[in-house]
Parts: structure tokens; C-alpha cells; sequence
């Protein structure tokens, strides 16, 4: 197999990463900062994982993008002003938004600004305008309506093909003030019935501010196997790209993906080569299909920024952070002629374990052969051995979220008891935003 190695020249500049816990930014910073970018962390509380990379010696800690956005916008805009940094990536979905949303603002403090424009974004993040132009497009994709009340759902009811799925416009949908709500989809978001689907949209309709203020979509439900077209584009041409596959997914009517690999099939990449040209995408981009039991793709949805799986592109031989990065810089991304399609990785440990519990509760013990064998035979996304105290920390996050979980329950019974604070042992350069 032959192979392209990319070693574009980084210029002597400081990039600010956001969203310190995910593993997508973790990629980001080791893909930066061992090419000798000199990285910044930003994290909502001190301590994220990524500011114990080897990579990073300095911490930016800011207000909670979902819960105070305006806040959030204001202090980064401060931040960047105040200090030297040649760009800013996030990776969340939340934080993405925010940032879109304010890029100009961003930007006029001479940063790059590592995300679409705010219209395009929309395009993407909101589903029902997705399907609307996705619609008129040479792509397959799932009947979907955009319902703006009950007595419109009720119109549509004893026609639609059942079994439909009902769910919200975004992943995180905002309320008039800007706070984002999230959701995700889970088995009883799906309606067999008029009756069903009437009761389960007004019930998710109703979960918060954000979904009474954006309405949920509801949509046909296809039947398959998740799979995603990922890469790097500018102006609509898809520079670089990466196929990949869910093996397992929690819960498994649709969530999160927990065990994926690499695949390729030119139909779906030429679905999604459409897609992207057709709303003219700078940056990266996730387009999600179901590949249903008769060879088709159908198109599911488009994230407009970097996704959770990215370690596997990387892995795979298809750096998505350093192309981004030298597209943001004004060079000619180099790109890799080929990527590696047998690599499996775990994505999430704690994931996959739900999975196993979803299918013993679901009477399947045969599942725990398979479970076994993945964590045997596979890698661990967490696991990284070049920087070994993001391994460490993320076990003692992995810790942390399970003693909270059992002092939530011991709560009831001692109301009293604080829990106990956790030091910080590695000397590094915190900076917080006003509060």
C-alpha cells in the first residue's frame, strides 16, 4: 500500500482548542501539537483531560457554551483579543454553534476561526433545513416533515408509513435566549401509530425550552446500518475523506456509536461529495447515512464541524486536524492517496458496556463473546501511549463521573456530605475568564 506522507511547514503560531474533554479534541492537539504548534486547551472547569497532553502547556478555563452562551462569547472574545493565538477549533457540538454564530465577531480579533459561517452552519445543524435541500438533491433520503404544531401532526398522521421517528431539529436546540438544550434520540422517541406518534411529539415537543422553541421533526425510519462520509472540504470540494462504519451503537435504535471501523463505497462517498457541494463547505464535515439491506445510502444527517469518531480518520491515515490546519494557514493541504480500512477501535468503553447490558437485558448472553473479543482485539481510543497522562486522566475522569453517581445516591441518605475536591498536580498556566 502506498502512501502520501503530508508534512506541510507549521508557521510559528499558537492555536486555542476548545472542548478539552472529547476525544475529537484530543486528536486535534496531539495531530498539532507534535508537529510543533504550540496549543492551548479551553474547557469549561480546570482540569479537562486535554490539558494534561503532553502538547499543551497552557489552559484556558471559560463559562459552559450550552448554559451561558452569551457569556461564553463574550469572555472567548476577550481572551482572544488579549492574547496571541493564529486560531480557535472547537469540537462539540454545543461549542461549534456558539462559535458559528459569533465568527465574524471572533474573527475581527485577527484569529481564524475554525468553523463554517453562521448561514451555512444552519444549513446543516438544523434537520429541516437539511432535508429541505437534500430533497432536490441526486440523494436518497428518509420522508421527513417539520410540523410547527400538534394540529399539524395530526394532519399528516394516518399517512405517513410507520414506523416514524420523532426528533429534534439539532442535536442541541436553543431557546429564544440562545441556551442550548440537547437531545438524543433514544427507543421510545419512535411511534408504531397515529396515536403513538401524536403522544410522543407532544412529549418530546415539550422535554424543554429548546424543542417548544424549535419544534421536532418527524421522520421515516429506515432501517440499516449506520455509516458516515467524513473529511475536509473548501467551497463545496470534498479535499480529503474517510468512510467508516458503526459496528455497535447504544442503544441500539440509535445513539452513540461504540465499536467502528473503517470501509469504503463509492456510492455513499459520491452521495456525499453532492452534499457538500451543494451548500459550498470550508472545514470539516460529517455526513451520515443509513445503509439499508439492499445496498442503499440514505442520507440521515450532516454535522457541520468534527466528529466524535475523528480519532479512527487519524488512525486510519487521514488527518483531518493537520489538513485542517494547513487549509486554515493558506496552504495546499496535502492529501493522503489512501487510508487504512481495517483498523477497530472501541469508542467508548462505558458505551459499549451499556450495549452488552442492553443485550442481556434484551435475552442475548450469546453478545458477550463478541464484547469480549473487541476489547481483546481492539484499541481504545483513551488509550494513548505517546501521551500517556491523557490516558491517566481520562481514567480518573471515567472515576470521578462514577463516585458522583454513587454520591448522588448516597445524597438522599446523607444530604450533609460534600464531595471531595480533586488537586491539581501538574503545574501548567491557567487562564479564567471573568465571572
Amino acid at each position: 500500500m502506498a502512501w502520501i506522507v503530508c508534512s506541510p511547514t507549521a508557521p510559528d503560531a499558537r492555536v486555542l482548542v476548545l472542548d478539552g474533554d472529547s476525544q475529537a479534541s484530543l486528536s486535534v492537539v496531539s495531530s498539532l501539537g507534535s508537529r510543533g504548534v504550540d496549543v492551548t486547551v479551553g474547557a469549561a472547569a480546570e482540569n479537562s483531560i486535554g490539558r494534561y497532553s503532553r502538547y499543551v502547556d497552557r489552559e484556558y478555563v471559560h463559562p459552559e457554551p450550552s448554559e451561558r452562551p452569551v457569556a461564553f462569547a463574550n469572555e472567548l472574545f476577550d481572551f482572544l483579543t488579549r492574547t496571541d493565538h493564529f486560531a480557535v477549533i472547537p469540537t462539540r457540538d454545543d461549542t461549534t454553534t456558539v462559535v458559528s454564530r459569533n465568527k465574524q465577531r471572533l474573527a475581527d480579533t485577527g484569529t481564524h476561526v475554525g468553523v463554517e459561517d453562521w448561514e451555512r452552519f444552519q444549513r446543516v445543524a438544523n434537520k429541516a433545513r437539511t432535508f429541505a435541500f437534500a430533497t432536490d438533491l441526486d440523494v436518497p433520503t428518509p420522508e421527513t416533515h417539520a410540523p410547527a404544531s400538534l394540529a399539524d401532526v395530526e394532519a399528516i398522521a394516518d399517512d405517513v408509513a410507520y414506523p416514524v421517528i420523532v426528533k429534534s431539529r439539532s442535536k442541541h436546540v436553543a431557546d429564544s435566549h440562545g441556551r442550548l438544550y440537547t437531545h438524543e434520540v433514544g427507543s421510545n422517541d419512535y411511534a408504531d401509530s397515529p396515536a403513538d406518534l401524536l403522544e410522543t411529539y407532544e412529549r418530546l415537543r415539550n422535554a424543554s425550552e429548546g424543542t417548544r422553541n424549535e419544534p421536532p421533526l418527524v421522520q421515516e425510519c429506515i432501517p440499516g446500518q449506520t455509516t458516515t462520509t467524513v473529511g475536509l472540504a473548501r467551497e463545496g470540494e470534498l479535499l480529503a475523506h474517510f468512510q467508516e462504519r458503526r459496528l455497535r451503537t447504544t442503544p441500539a435504535s440509535g445513539g452513540s456509536s461504540t465499536l467502528i471501523r473503517g470501509f469504503r463505497d463509492d456510492r455513499m462517498l459520491a452521495y456525499a461529495r453532492t452534499v457538500v457541494a451543494e451548500i459550498d463547505w470550508t472545514g470539516p464535515i460529517q455526513v451520515e447515512f443509513m445503509w439499508t439491506p439492499d445496498g442503499e445510502f440514505y442520507l440521515v444527517e450532516v454535522n457541520g464541524r468534527y466528529w466524535g469518531s475523528l480519532p479512527l480518520a487519524v488512525a486510519s491515515g487521514v488527518d483531518v486536524p493537520w489538513l485542517h490546519y494547513s487549509l486554515l494557514a493558506g496552504e495546499k493541504p496535502c492529501v493522503p492517496g489512501c487510508y487504512r480500512d481495517d483498523v477497530v477501535q472501541q469508542r467508548l468503553l462505558y458505551g459499549d458496556l451499556k450495549w452488552l447490558a442492553e443485550q442481556l437485558a434484551d435475552g442475548n448472553p450469546a453478545a458477550i463473546g463478541p464484547f469480549l473479543q473487541a476489547l481483546a482485539t481492539t484499541s481504545q481510543v483513551f488509550v494513548r501511549p505517546s501521551d500517556p497522562l491523557t490516558t491517566l486522566a481520562a481514567l480518573r475522569q471515567a472515576a470521578e463521573l462514577g463516585v458522583e453517581a454513587l454520591q448522588a445516591e448516597l445524597r438522599d441518605v446523607f444530604p450533609d456530605r460534600e464531595p471531595p475536591s480533586t488537586p491539581d498536580d501538574k503545574p501548567i498556566q491557567v487562564e479564567q475568564g471573568r465571572r
